[in-house]
């Protein structure tokens, strides 16, 4: 994302959606004292875990905020970055809409976005898998995004840049992977939800701790990378 980017020392950047702030602290470093970062989420927990992980940069501020409703004036940043938030919005159309007013003219932006029928998740019941997944989708609000972001900037006004695919790819059951850290929230989200039963969604996750022991665990999902800058006036 930071390649993405590009953050230049000295910049102003926004970080819409910052959760743990892991991406906010990286901005921070590339820009510098002589930049500023500012970091914004619906989130109280996750807000208080990036002001912990950014504490040493001053120049980084973490607030609470809609992305619909951006608390800075127009034309403020010279860049912007949203990771795996639009697809939460309901009012997307207007949460663009904030991102390109936000920005200076030039400005850049970089949006990444999960397509979930994108994903392949070897399982040893096919039909459960699909349940699970099926439920899933209720955890955010357009689960296809990526196919109509590019139509979203070019309507706000952006001039879209390039498309990327981002897969995460985990061929083997690791605890630090993106995969199996998201088992234990699809187990307590999905239970109760499109017909999942609280014991269906733990022989799920029994089922998927079994295949990694085997050796046979195989995981991919796509995330799409976009870039855009609002024209020079």
């Amino acid at each position: 994302m930071t390649d993405a980017l590009a953050p230049q020392p000295g910049e102003r950047v926004a970080d819409i959606g910052c959760g743990p702030g892991f991406l906010a602290l990286e901005i921070g470093n590339a820009v510098g004292p002589g930049g500023r970062v500012w970091g914004v989420d619906l989130s109280e927990p996750m807000l208080a875990l990036a002001r912990e992980r950014c504490a040493r940069l001053p120049w980084i501020a973490l607030e609470a905020a809609d992305a619909t409703a951006l608390p800075f004036p127009d034309e403020e940043f010279d860049a912007a970055v949203s990771v795996q938030v639009y697809e939460y919005v309901p009012a997307v159309e207007r949460a663009v809409s904030e991102l390109f007013r936000i920005l200076k003219s030039g400005g850049r932006a970089v949006i990444m976005a999960t397509d979930w029928d994108s994903i392949l998740w070897h399982s040893g019941n096919p039909e459960r898998m699909r349940c699970v997944l099926s439920a899933w989708d209720e955890h955010l609000h357009d689960p296809r995004l990526p196919r109509s972001i590019r139509a979203l900037l070019r309507n706000a006004g952006f001039v879209v840049g390039e498309t990327s695919v981002v897969p995460q790819l985990n061929p083997a059951y690791d605890e630090n992977t993106y995969s199996v850290g998201l088992i234990p929230l699809i187990q307590a989200f999905v239970a109760g939800r499109r017909g999942v039963s609280a014991d269906e969604a733990a022989d799920w996750v029994a089922d998927l701790r079994t295949l990694g022991e085997r050796g046979e665990y195989f995981f991919c999902l796509n995330q799409y990378l976009f870039t855009a800058t609002k024209p020079a006036a």
